[in-house]
Formats: C-alpha cells, structure tokens, sequence
C-alpha cells in the first residue's frame, strides 16, 4: 500500500494535535484531506475544486454531551466547531470560531477545545498565531495555485 501523500496543512494539524495530546485532550480521531469539495468556492466552478481540511473529534461519557468536532478549512480565515449527536454526525453546520484563526497556536487551540469539551464559553481574546505559519501558509498557497 502506498504512503499517503503529504499535504501542506499536515505539519500545522500535527503541532496542534500533540499540544491536545501533551495536554490530555487527544481526539479521538482526526485526520487531513484535500479531497472535500470546496464549500466556499461560489464562482463557475463550484461544486467541482477542493478544499484542504481537517477534522479532530472527541467522544464524550457525559450522557447530556455526544462530544464534539473541530474543522479546519482553506480557505476560510478561522477554525469551526460543532457538537456531535449519538451517531457520531454533526448536530448542525460548523460554526466560526472568530478568536481562533486559521493558524492559531497549538495552545490557542487546546484552550478553546478545554473550554468547548466542559461546556464553557470560548475566550474572546484573539490568539496567539503558530510559529510556522509563514511557511505552512506559502505551502497551502503553492497547493492552491497547483489547484487552478
């Protein structure tokens, strides 16, 4: 079987993946595509580009709470969120995230999904940006431009 390819937002989805880990909020699954259709996308070709994402998701023990879901699109600016329903799907569309940009530190993140998972409301602070996030931000644009 052949290694899945590497895409551009990998490094940045695994920072952000072993700062919830350190920090005892590991999801329960996630994982990275460049597959999904491109919801954002309104011009002539809609409905036919992709977009890059990611999903992490947390199952929760709490009877009230099916746990939660974290996306990460290009291109939108922000992160989103939205609760799961016993069956494992969204209870409704994604919502923006406006304190969490699209890279926000790790530990921006791990903040917001501590408060999210206990049911809290999410900081209105803007957070911090990822380090990195110059050179993930010209990968995702060479991914881009190699889309068009």
């Amino acid at each position: 079987m052949p290694e899945p390819r590497a895409l551009p937002h990998d490094p940045y989805i695994t920072a952000v993946v072993n700062a919830l880990a350190k920090a005892g909020l590991e999801p329960d699954d996630h994982w990275t595509s460049d597959a999904e259709i491109n919801r954002y996308d309104g011009g002539p070709d809609a409905g036919c580009t992709t977009m890059l994402n990611a999903y992490l998701d947390w199952d929760t023990s709490d009877a009230r709470d099916d746990g939660i879901a974290l996306v990460w699109d290009h291109p939108a600016e922000q992160w989103q969120w939205a609760p799961r329903k016993s069956s494992g799907v969204l209870a409704h569309d994604p919502e923006f995230l406006p304190t969490l940009p699209r890279w926000a530190s790790p530990g921006a993140v791990v903040a917001t999904v501590r408060d999210l998972l206990n049911g809290r409301a999410v900081s209105t602070m803007p957070s911090s940006l990822w380090d990195q996030r110059e050179q993930a931000q010209a990968a995702v644009d060479a991914w881009a431009a190699s889309e068009s």
